[in-house]
């Protein structure tokens, strides 16, 4: 740490004469740095890098703000913001341009005066929560950041940095267990305690990083689905699903098991991690996305991963040698990511730059690493072979995965996820809202998500309720309408009773003859899972997939309060760049870049009038157009979704 605030690190001759000198250190070369292409990983981190830089307090004289990284969504500043120092250093390394070392060096001193403890751990933020067990993840970075790019500090300050990386695998030496945490702290800390045995030459951490890791392999179901984000991480629900967080697997857990197992030449970890991506994989939309739709920690699906994790190009990556299919998959998430980043910075969801939300550089920061680390461990697995396909680009039919209670559909050009998980997720670590009226993921026999293979997403589950579980790691809506996007039978009497937490619900599934057909019956319930008054209200569901059209239909039964209505609520995701006219009442018409929806209905009430604003939500960050039917008890509705476009 520098008190003084003196500018102790190298200017950018001398970074460039670091970068031109010497063979290898830690097995990373500076010279084979510099011999690396130019892809879409390096102009990505590259683009990253500066929006960070364009976000950094350089000017304020009081040490409390200065080098950090101020968010301009949250207005605040971010207590892992440091994690960035590791591509900041693969930046410098590789342009010999020393704002970026100097940016790095800044962070670190920051973080040391503002969320670093005596303990040797860090703490997630000044404030709002003294959680260390983040200390797992700002070591991965501390550590690649001496192992690749140490030689770029001089050498009293990469001494200081190495002892202060030696606290922190002490402070985690004595805090992490199997049980720390929901799985992802566990499973990471091997990839933390194997890096950390190596920078520091210590073979205690080796036997720490096999322990954890090994005891990690009794949290993979038979499918190769892990299990353990929500507590307690082994329980079951009495449906039998078990806490799974596709985002926290893919961009967190898999890539730490990954590179522990690379790095230690641990080969039944290594099968155990590919058959795992082989499963999640399953889960990755044509289009890059992935699909969270069910997730235990969905309240942080971001359409292309999750708000704080790093990103599952170094699973995939590393490990492509395995299967040609992996590098695709990291590629085709990458562009999306790529797709969703506007001045710099990566943003929350595809429409979040078009709606006027800012973006939470939380996400930039995270991801970045992912990126520097497949280029500094992975280069030569990008490859520029030609592209290939994954699963979810065939039309496969149904695939169920009951660990989830969660199905997934594919015919002609359609992709469908439809939902009974009734795991419902408790905050342990970081509260900072919910209770009863918080919503997690959709449960119900919900159709959290449907995909076309032209037009793209056309439905999509968000939270149950939008609330701000980890009240540091969300983001909170702008003045503007905004709702749940999730497909639902929704009745308003004094509070909101919705098909969607029924978690008790009924749903079955067939195929055939390429249609596929799904069936969900129960009860509308509140969040704390209470029923109409009155004696309750009923529904069922239908959503039936064939050729160029999807045909969801509702029903309510039951005695509805004399105030109420019972609601069929199909919020389509549309854009405010794409038309949408409504020449009838039970016709509406939009228009998308490639093609058009018909969205109609055979209830003689027709569809209510469409907003002319859409509405919006942060999970996973689209704009939507509420296709809303009042239903009359009793009697079935019909809501028909037909695609046309070219092929």
């Amino acid at each position: 740490m520098n008190p003084t605030n003196e500018w102790l690190g190298p200017t950018r001759r001398e970074v460039l004469r670091f970068s031109a000198a010497g063979a290898a250190f830690w097995g990373s070369g500076p010279t084979a740095l510099a011999q690396k292409p130019s892809n879409l990983y390096e102009t990505t981190l590259r683009s990253w890098c500066d929006g960070m830089l364009a976000r950094q307090l350089t000017a304020p004289k009081d040490p409390a703000f200065l080098g950090a990284l101020l968010c301009p969504s949250c207005v605040l500043i971010h207590g892992r913001c440091a994690d960035a120092l590791y591509p900041l250093m693969r930046m410098a390394h590789t342009t010999g341009d020393a704002r970026y070392l100097r940016a790095a060096i800044q962070l670190h001193d920051w973080s040391e005066r503002q969320v670093s403890r005596a303990s040797g751990g860090w703490i997630n933020d000044v404030t709002l929560s003294p959680w260390q067990g983040i200390t797992v993840f700002h070591t991965i970075a501390l550590a690649e950041a001496l192992h690749h790019h140490g030689t770029l500090l001089s050498a009293a300050m990469r001494g200081q940095w190495t002892s202060r990386l030696a606290r922190a695998a002490k402070f985690l030496d004595g805090f992490i267990t199997i049980e720390t945490g929901n799985i992802n702290y566990p499973i990471t800390s091997s990839l933390a305690f194997a890096l950390c045995g190596q920078v520091l030459g210590e073979s205690r951490y080796l036997d720490r990083a096999r322990e954890m890791a090994h005891k990690s392999l009794e949290f993979f179901t038979p499918n190769g689905i892990l299990f353990g984000e929500g507590h307690p991480l082994t329980d079951v629900s009495p449906k039998g699903c078990r806490p799974m967080d596709l985002g926290y697997n893919v961009e967190e857990s898999l890539p730490a098991l990954a590179q522990y197992a690379l790095l230690t030449n641990d080969q039944p970890v290594v099968d155990q991690t590919v058959k795992a991506l082989r499963a999640h994989m399953e889960f990755m939309l044509p289009n890059g996305a992935w699909d969270n739709s069910f997730g235990s920690r969905n309240y942080k699906w971001s359409w292309w991963g999750s708000r704080t994790s790093d990103g599952c190009q170094p699973a995939y990556v590393l490990l492509s040698d395995r299967d040609p299919r992996f590098r695709e998959v990291a590629l085709r998430n990458l562009e999306l990511m790529s797709a969703c980043t506007h001045e710099g910075l990566l943003y929350g969801g595809p429409d979040y730059f078009r709606h006027g939300d800012r973006p939470c550089i939380h996400h930039t920061f995270t991801h970045a690493k992912a990126l520097a680390t497949v280029l500094d461990r992975g280069t030569n697995k990008i490859g520029s072979t030609g592209r290939t396909s994954i699963p979810r680009d065939e039309a496969a039919g149904l695939k169920h995965f009951p660990e989830v209670g969660t199905y997934l559909a594919s015919t002609g050009p359609w992709r469908a996820t439809v939902t009974e998980n009734d795991w419902e997720y408790v905050e342990h670590v970081q509260a900072g809202g919910g209770g009863e009226s918080g919503g997690g993921h959709a449960s119900g026999g919900a159709l959290s998500l449907l995909f076309h293979q032209t037009l793209g997403p056309i439905l999509t589950a968000s939270m149950t309720d939008y609330q701000l579980v980890e009240i540091s790691n969300q983001q909170a809506f702008l003045d503007a309408p905004h709702m749940t996007l999730t497909p639902r039978v929704e009745l308003r009497a004094g509070e909101i009773f919705t098909s969607l937490t029924d978690q008790g619900a009924a749903l079955t599934a067939n195929s055939q003859n390429g249609e596929i057909h799904f069936t969900a019956t129960g009860k509308l319930l509140s969040a704390g899972h209470r029923a109409v008054p009155g004696g309750g209200v009923s529904y069922s569901l239908e959503y039936h997939l064939s050729g160029n059209t999807v045909t969801l239909v509702a029903k309510a039964e039951g005695q509805v309060p004399a105030s109420a209505q019972v609601q069929f609520i199909v919020p389509v995701i549309a854009n405010s760049s794409e038309t949408l006219t409504q020449a009838a009442a039970n016709t509406i018409r939009i228009q998308k870049p490639k093609g058009s929806l018909t969205v109609s209905t055979d209830a003689t009430q027709g569809f209510l009038a469409v907003p002319k604003e859409r509405t919006f939500n942060l999970v996973p960050g689209f704009e939507a157009a509420p296709v809303i039917l009042n239903l009359v008890p009793g009697i079935a509705a019909s809501v028909r979704i037909e695609a046309s476009g070219q092929a």
